[in-house]
C-alpha cells in the first residue's frame, strides 16, 4: 500500500522537489527511482506512457495523466477510493483499455479513470497513477464495484497481475523486484521488475527458502520475522498480537512505503544502541519520513548504523545509508544547521494490530525479492529474499558518501545534544537503555553519556552473592556523604535562624517550552501512509 494498511493520514507529493533521477542502474528504464522515495514503472496506454507507483500493499490500478488516458471503454461504473479519515480521495469511472507493462500486453485491463482528486498530487510530480501488486478480492476494490454495478466483476475486474498470469498459464504466478539506491558510491543492484520470470542476474533466488505469508490465508505480503539487531546485539521485540508465534513478529513488505515503520518503543530501542544518538521528544526538528509522532532521533552524521533483520534464521543487513538521512534546517537563532536523523520511524496504529511493522523501500533496496502467489509445490503464497548488501563494503561506502554529502551541504553541524537544546529548549542525556531530560550542560551531557556506556557494572559490584572490596569502598563513601549532609543541614538551620529577616523571595529557574509549529514538521516529501482498504 502507499504507505500502510491502517494509518489515517494524507499522501502528498511536491512536484518542485519530487523529481525522477536518471538512474544508471536501470538501463532498461523499467523502474524509475524518484529520489529513493518512490519507485515507478512505465505503463503504456495506447500511445501514452504513464509513470505509475509500484505498490505491493494494494491491488487496484488508477490513472490520472494531465491530458487524459485517451480512448477506453467506459463501463459507467463509478468507484471511489478514500484514504485516511476521508478528506483525501480519488474517484472516477472504471474503464477497460489495452495497455502494457514490464513487457506484457494486456487486453481490456480494468482501471479507474480519475476525474476528481483531493489531497493527492495531480500528476505534477511526473507520477500519474498507481499499480497495485497485491491480491484480488471479490469483497473489495474494482472487482466488487463492478459486481455491485451488475457486471461480471471477477471476469473483467482482475488486477494487472492476475490478467498477466491468466494470459500465461504455463508460467509461474509471481513477480520479482530489485530496487536501486541513488547516491551511493558503488553501483547498487540493477533495478528491475519482472513478471512470471526471473531477472537473469538474480536467477539463483529460485533455489532459496520460500517464506510463506502469515497467516497462510492472508491476502497480503506479510511474513513472520525472527527479529532485528543493532551493532550485533539483538533488540527484544515482543509480539503485538497474541496469535503471533513466540519469538516472532509480523512484517508487511510494502513497496509503497519509503522507510521502515515500527512501534515507537522498538524505534527507540534501535537508536538507543547507536553511540552518540539522542532523542528529541515532540521536537521542532524534522524527521526525514512520515512518523506517527514528532519524536526525532538525532544521530551523529558520521556514525554508520549496523542494522540487520532476520527471517527464518537468515540475517539480511541493511546499508547504513538506508538508516540515517542528512537534513538542513534554520534554527531559532537564524543559523542554518545540518544534522542527521534516524530513518526508522513510529508506525502508529499500523503497528498495533495484526501487523507489527512495515518494511518499505529502505529494506527492499537491500534484497532481490520474489513475490509468489503460489506454485505447483505450494498453494500458499510466499516470498523469496536474496541479500544484496555486503555489510563491510556498505560501511566503507557510507563513510565515503556521507563525507561528500556533508561537504556539499550548507549549514553548521553541532553535537546532537546541543542541537536539541537549541531547537527545543531542553537538554538531554541518555545511556544504552534510556533517553531522559537533564539539567546538565550539552558538553557535560556528551561526557556523561560516554562514561555511562563505558562502565562495567558487573566489575564494579562484583558477584551478587560475594562482597568485593568495591562494595566496602562504596559503603564507606555513602557513610561519609551522609555525615557531610548532616553537617550541612545543621549549618543551614543555624544560618536560617540568624538571617531570617534578610531572606528574600525564592527564585525558581525554569526553561520555557517552545511552541511547536506544524509547518516545521513537514518533511521534504510528505510520504504519509494511507490505505485503500
Amino acid at each position: 500500500m502507499l504507505f500502510s494498511a491502517a494509518l489515517p493520514a494524507v499522501f502528498l507529493l511536491f512536484s518542485a522537489l519530487f523529481v525522477a533521477a536518471n538512474d544508471p542502474n536501470d538501463p532498461d528504464d523499467d523502474i524509475r527511482n524518484f529520489n529513493n522515495v518512490r519507485y515507478t514503472a512505465a505503463l503504456t496506454v495506447g500511445e501514452k506512457t504513464i509513470n505509475v507507483i509500484l505498490d505491493t500493499g494494494s491491488t487496484d490500478l488508477w490513472l490520472n495523466p494531465y491530458d487524459g488516458v485517451g480512448w477506453f471503454e467506459d463501463t459507467g461504473v463509478s468507484h471511489e477510493i478514500r484514504y485516511g479519515e476521508g478528506a483525501t480521495f480519488i474517484n472516477g469511472t472504471i474503464g477497460l483499455a489495452d495497455m502494457s507493462i514490464a513487457g506484457h500486453d494486456i487486453h481490456h485491463q480494468a482501471f479507474i479513470n480519475v476525474s476528481q482528486i483531493a489531497g493527492l498530487d495531480a500528476c505534477g510530480s511526473g507520477i500519474c497513477g498507481l499499480v497495485g501488486l497485491g491480491f484480488d478480492s471479490p469483497t473489495a476494490g474494482i472487482e466488487k464495484a463492478l459486481t455491485d454495478g451488475g457486471l461480471d466483476g471477477p471476469k473483467i475486474g482482475k488486477s494487472v497481475l492476475s490478467s498477466i498470469f491468466d494470459m500465461n498459464p504455463d508460467k509461474g504466478r509471481f513477480f520479482a523486484l530489485s530496487l536501486s539506491r541513488l547516491g551511493d558510491a558503488k553501483d547498487t543492484a540493477e533495478a528491475s521488475l519482472s513478471i512470471a520470470e526471473y531477472d537473469p542476474l538474480y536467477a539463483g533466488v529460485q533455489w532459496l527458502a520460500k517464506r510463506l505469508v502469515y497467516p497462510p490465508t492472508a491476502k497480503s505480503w506479510r511474513l513472520l520475522a525472527d527479529g532485528i539487531s543493532v551493532n550485533g546485539a539483538s533488540v527484544p521485540w515482543p509480539a503485538v498480537s497474541a496469535a503471533t508465534p513466540a519469538g516472532h513478529h509480523v512484517v508487511l513488505l510494502d513497496t509503497g512505503t519509503t522507510n521502515i515503520l515500527v512501534p515507537a518503543p522498538i524505534r527507540d530501542a534501535i537508536f538507543s544502541a547507536v553511540p552518540g544518538a539522542f532523542l528529541a521528544k515532540n521536537s521542532t526538528l524534522r524527521n526525514s519520513h512520515w512518523s506517527a509522532d514528532r519524536d526525532v532521533w538525532v544521530v551523529p552524521c558520521d556514525t554508520p548504523v549496523s542494522f540487520s533483520v532476520t527471517f527464518g534464521g537468515q540475517p539480511y543487513p541493511l546499508h547504513p545509508l538506508d538508516l540515517t538521512d542528512l537534513r538542513t534546517q534554520v534554527g531559532p537563532d537564524g543559523t542554518t544547521y545540518k544534522y542527521c536523523v534516524g530513518s526508522i520511524t513510529n508506525g502508529g496504529t499500523i503497528t498495533t494490530g495484526g501487523t507489527d511493522a512495515l518494511y518499505g523501500d529502505s529494506f527492499l533496496r537491500n534484497v532481490y525479492t520474489v513475490f509468489s502467489f503460489g506454485d505447483n509445490t505450494t498453494a500458499t503464497p510466499y516470498v523469496q529474499l536474496m541479500s544484496q548488501t555486503n555489510e563491510w563494503e556498505s560501511t566503507q561506502d557510507f563513510a565515503h558518501v556521507r563525507q561528500q554529502q556533508l561537504a556539499a551541504s550548507p549549514g553548521t553541524e553541532i553535537h546532537p545534544a546541543e542541537l536539541i537544546h537549541l531547537f527545543d529548549g531542553v537538554e538531554v542525556w541518555h545511556d544504552a537503555a534510556s533517553t531522559t531530560a537533564s539539567s546538565s550542560s550539552p558538553s557535560s551531557t556528551a561526557k556523561l553519556a560516554g562514561n555511562l556506556a563505558d562502565v562495567d557494572v558487573a566489575a564494579v559490584l562484583g558477584d551478587a552473592t560475594t562482597p568485593s572490596k568495591y562494595v566496602f569502598i562504596i559503603i564507606g563513601l555513602l557513610a561519609a556523604n551522609l555525615l557531610i549532609v548532616l553537617v550541612l543541614a545543621v549549618l543551614g538551620v543555624t544560618n536560617l535562624v540568624r538571617g531570617r529577616r534578610s531572606v528574600g523571595p525564592t527564585r525558581v529557574a525554569y526553561m520555557p517550552t517552545r511552541t511547536k509549529d506544524d509547518s516545521l514538521m513537514r518533511s521534504s516529501f510528505e510520504d504519509r501512509p494511507y490505505s485503500d482498504k
